[in-house]
């Protein structure tokens, strides 16, 4: 189940009413998967820092969520609990 740490009305990093920009939807982690609405400019400022807390996920989580994504059919089990259960 997705946690959303914020409304899509305001921006969790600078506060800021997505009045200009549109907010977009940053991951903070994707196990547990956990979101959070920010601005564009915002989340660029969140990747280009060294430390950020709104960064916890470790490398390859990215690339291992979406493939099970992508993989997931209409009853939502993947390729691989199919695959296991023949």
């Amino acid at each position: 189940m997705t946690e959303y740490l914020n409304k899509s009305d305001r921006c969790i990093v600078c506060f800021g009413s997505p009045k200009d920009t549109k907010l977009i939807k940053h991951h903070v982690s994707y196990f547990p998967e956990k979101i959070a609405f920010v601005h564009y400019e915002c989340h660029k400022k969140i990747h280009d820092s060294e430390f950020s807390p709104f960064i916890q996920y470790n490398d390859g989580d990215s690339r291992m969520y979406y493939n099970m994504k992508e993989n997931k059919d209409e009853s939502g089990s993947t390729i691989k609990v199919r695959l296991e259960s023949q």
